[in-house]
């Protein structure tokens, strides 16, 4: 993925729904020179952030990641089960976040996903959602 297309997406996304960088970072919770920068590319982009200005702008992960306009074309380095993993990871953290009360902040959420993904990636394909699934059934019994 070329980096500086994320952050134009993000910028072209935001223009497109009519918010200003200000009333983004509000939604966000956020500083509005940090999300200012991030559009910028003058910082970092985690997946923490992109997971709150996903949300922020009520737009899948998914439309940042594509190489063109095409919500359909998704970038080589990426495959589309892998992007469908990472989807379900956040899909299952939100819907199970009672279990995980340190992850109440964004920052620790998106550390946590992150993890969640890295681990996933390493088994087969065809053993990826057994994964998941399993860890998840795994958590909940714990509370």
């Amino acid at each position: 993925m070329e980096e500086k297309n994320i952050y134009a997406k993000i910028r072209n996304i935001r223009q497109a729904k009519k918010l200003t960088v200000n009333s983004l970072a509000e939604k966000m919770g956020e500083d509005h020179q940090k999300v200012g920068r991030i559009e910028r590319g003058k910082r970092s982009l985690t997946i923490d952030y992109l997971v709150k200005i996903s949300k922020a702008l009520d737009t899948p992960i998914e439309e940042f990641l594509s190489v063109n306009e095409n919500k359909n074309s998704i970038d080589v380095s990426q495959s589309t089960n892998s992007l469908d993993i990472l989807h379900d990871i956040i899909i299952l953290v939100e819907e199970n976040i009672k279990i995980f009360p340190n992850l109440l902040d964004a920052k620790s959420k998106g550390k946590f996903i992150s993890k969640i993904y890295e681990l996933t990636l390493k088994f087969p394909a065809s053993q990826q959602l057994l994964f998941l699934t399993s860890f998840f059934e795994g958590m909940n019994s714990l509370k």
